[in-house]
């Protein structure tokens, strides 16, 4: 028996470490530390079954028998050095079985002394730790992938990242690759770790159908890779390789994304760890897949118009950056469709969209189109274009190459459809923002639809003009709020009796802000913004009050004409509005007049026709004012009920003219025969209005007689008459 209270000598101790071993269920080795080469002296049956080895293979061996391709070296060197130095250490290490199979060893090493305190031998204890290496692997793999995840987001790069990675860490030596299912449903090569991608797409060993089709976890094995092809034969056997094991992989529900390969050198075969560990890393490549097409879809979504397929404006804004900061030089097209918004009324906003799409399609399509361009969506109805050129011929080519796209006609909703184009053009440098490039090529828009052109080029004034305009529409709510406007009459004169037979009510605007603002400009925009019917409203309520005050106060009075916009006469409201006001004020029909400018015919004929109808019937007469200068038609002119007809200045100022002057004797002889009352307006000379007299024309207004005046002014004209 040992004494077991006192330290054991060395022929003592070698028997006692013996017998412990045989008590445990783990592998336990016995090391020489005397011998340089540290050879095992004892195994105990645990050992033998860990290694595959008998006893007598393994005594008087050393690590050195374990250790295999796989092994790293360094941390094998490490061991031996803890052997040599006597030292007590924990280790991983890859080690081999005697058929080769690798396998994760943990290796703790504790020296034993002797009683005179001697480390001789060492006890090593082993146990396979593979599962848990490998579930470690996978986690470091799943990090390394959420890394490059977010630095990268390319699909092919994170899947080779993948295969060189498990080539790396795992402890079989291996070559791996992946297929994924393309766009034609059919599987493609797409990583492979050192294998030649030509020599996994040369095998082709997979295919969607047969074993692979529908929704089955299990691994496919394939026992003969051989194919046709000499030199991918000759490729093969120079890898030795024997077989392959394949994974698929499968989104939550249940989607075929590809297949996870594994190709086995020469006869080596899988144990059921590896097939765990693929079962285990289809979920890491399928996440990986998943979050990819996730981050293009958020790409996607961040840099293209979705309703077209085209770059969106972030995406054009991106590029163009990219290239002022190159210092490159160009000009800017924005595009607009004039037909959009009809092709939108007609057939619904998608068709106003694929409109959009065909149009940028079919000039990227152009064969001739020699010039660098970057192009997206700009807004619903336009495109913007960044084009580089050395010069102006070189644009003017560009963009009669644009135009000339709508030659052919494109098919919306089934139907062939011609359109047109207009376009607003500017320049891009480094010393402009690309935003004030860009408002400038707007602004240049803004005038091609404003001046009815199909291209125009950015000029400083129209900068001031847009400006002007924004005030103006700024100031119009101030000034109706306010009762900023304002009424002046002008007299009109019997061109027989040069007495004062009635008035035409003009509007004037004096902002506190503007000064004063021209009719010319703000009622334009009042129709625009909507806010023209309160401007008439206002116009019409001084008029009427002023007409009340008179007729209470038994002075004389005389009819006056208020003008309306077409926008307005065309509102639901306008007669219940024009007779609740007439009503309020208690003013017969014989003293106020509307009038309404020749377009008023194009809006809606019908309409026009049974408004002026029912005014008519209660009494109230109507004038056709500016007659002549906009799209007057006289088989109109018979059918609507006016009672007037008012001549634009512009025939009067060349009514000297011989052709001008047949064309003014036609309108008042016709009006005459139509039984209508016929009034020049712009008279500012004996020589036109002596013409005007000849011709046969009862009345006229104009500077030659008066200047519209304020109603101040007015009361004490019309109170000088006796």
């Amino acid at each position: 028996m040992y004494n077991t209270k006192m330290p054991l000598t060395k022929d003592e101790l070698f028997p006692f470490l013996c017998n412990i071993s045989e008590q445990f269920h783990i592998g336990i080795a016995i090391i020489n530390l005397e011998k340089n080469d540290f050879p095992f002296v004892y195994v105990n049956q645990a050992f033998t079954t860990l290694t595959g080895y008998s006893q007598n293979e393994l005594i008087g061996k050393n690590f050195d028998s374990l250790t295999g391709i796989k092994t790293n070296l360094e941390q094998n060197g490490d061991l031996l050095y803890h052997l040599e130095k006597k030292n007590p250490f924990e280790k991983n290490i890859i080690h081999y079985q005697k058929d080769g199979t690798a396998f994760w060893n943990h290796v703790t090493c504790q020296p034993i002394k002797d009683r005179d305190g001697i480390s001789t031998y060492a006890l090593i204890h082993c146990k396979e730790i593979t599962e848990q290496m490998l579930s470690k692997m996978l986690s470091k793999l799943e990090h390394e992938v959420y890394i490059e995840l977010e630095e990268n987001g390319d699909l092919g790069s994170i899947l080779q990242l993948i295969t060189e990675k498990v080539e790396k860490y795992y402890l079989r030596d291996i070559f791996c690759a992946i297929h994924v299912v393309n766009q034609q449903k059919k599987l493609s090569p797409i990583a492979s770790g050192s294998l030649p991608l030509s020599l996994i797409k040369a095998m082709n060993h997979l295919e969607i159908g047969g074993s692979t089709t529908g929704y089955n976890e299990s691994v496919i094995y394939i026992n003969d890779l051989s194919i046709k092809n000499y030199q991918s034969n000759k490729m093969i056997k120079k890898y030795n390789l024997s077989s392959c094991w394949s994974k698929p992989i499968f989104t939550k529900e249940k989607a075929l994304l590809g297949y996870f390969s594994i190709y086995i050198k020469g006869e080596m075969q899988l144990r059921q760890v590896d097939i765990d560990f693929l079962k285990k890393l289809s979920p890491i490549v399928a996440l990986s897949m998943k979050y990819v097409k996730q981050r293009q879809e958020l790409k996607k979504l961040a840099f293209f118009d979705m309703s077209t397929g085209i770059p969106n404006y972030n995406n054009f804004y991106t590029s163009l950056g990219m290239w002022v900061k190159d210092q490159i030089k160009g000009s800017l097209l924005l595009i607009q469709p004039n037909e959009y918004s009809s092709i939108v009324d007609l057939y619904g906003r998608k068709f106003g969209d694929e409109l959009i799409g065909q149009v940028v399609n079919r000039l990227l399509s152009t064969k001739d189109l020699n010039e660098e361009i970057i192009y997206g969506r700009f807004s619903t109805t336009t495109f913007i274009i960044a084009v580089k050129q050395s010069n102006g011929e070189t644009l003017k080519h560009f963009i009669n190459q644009i135009l000339q796209i709508t030659a052919v006609p494109f098919t919306i909703a089934n139907r062939e459809i011609f359109i047109t184009l207009r376009m607003g053009v500017s320049h891009f440098n480094d010393l402009l923002t690309i935003d004030e490039s860009i408002r400038r090529a707007d602004t240049a828009l803004t005038k091609s639809r404003l001046q009815n052109t199909a291209v125009s080029y950015f000029e400083m004034g129209t900068d001031k003009m847009i400006q002007r305009e924004l005030n103006i529409l700024n100031q119009l709510q101030f000034g109706i709020k306010n009762e900023e406007f304002t009424v002046h009459l002008q007299p009109k004169i019997n061109l027989n009796t040069d007495e004062i037979e009635g008035f035409e009510a003009l509007a004037r605007w004096f902002s506190p802000v503007l000064g004063n603002v021209s009719p010319a400009e703000f009622i334009p925009i009042a129709e625009k913004s909507g806010k023209i019917n309160e401007v008439d409203i206002l116009i019409l309520r001084k008029v009427l009050k002023f007409q009340n005050l008179r007729l209470t106060e038994g002075l004389q009075i005389y009819p006056i004409a208020v003008n309306i916009s077409p926008v307005h006469f065309y509102s639901e409201t306008f007669v219940n509005d024009f007779l609740t006001l007439v009503e309020e004020y208690q003013i017969p029909p014989d003293y106020i007049k509307i009038e309404v400018t020749e377009s008023v015919e194009l809006f809606d004929f019908v309409k026009a026709k049974q408004i002026l109808l029912e005014l008519k019937k209660l009494g109230y007469e109507s004038s056709i004012d500016d007659f002549g200068v906009g799209f007057s038609s006289l088989s109109y002119l018979q059918q609507l009920p006016f009672s007037e007809i008012k001549i634009d200045r512009s025939f009067i100022n060349d009514i000297s003219n011989s052709d001008m002057y047949a064309v003014v004797q036609t309108i008042v002889q016709l009006a005459e025969k139509l039984r209508m009352h016929v009034v020049a307006e712009g008279i500012e000379t004996l020589e036109q209005y002596t013409i005007l007299q000849k011709i046969g024309c009862k009345s006229g207004q104009g500077f030659y007689f008066h200047k519209p005046m304020p109603l101040e002014e007015a009361q004490k004209l019309l109170d000088s008459i006796k």
